[in-house]
């Protein structure tokens, strides 16, 4: 089915399907949650996951090791 057909059937859904587009080319490491009650779409989540590596500097892990290191 493509969007415009989906659209058709349903223009709720177009906006939908729009926020589920939007959220996959915002987030690079994450999830979109689609709620759905009695057969229809009720919420949509964007969670985004940003994780920092051991190496970055800034890094809080990083810098505790630093300290534990140094004292």
């Amino acid at each position: 089915m493509t969007k415009q057909q989906f659209m058709r059937e349903d223009a709720c859904y177009g906006d939908i399907l729009d926020d589920v587009i939007s959220g996959l080319k915002k987030i690079s490491f994450g999830e979109i949650i689609i709620t759905i009650h009695d057969s229809r779409v009720v919420q949509v989540e964007h969670r985004e996951k940003k994780r920092f590596s051991k190496q970055q500097k800034g890094d809080c892990a990083h810098r505790a090791q630093q300290k534990e290191a140094s004292g």
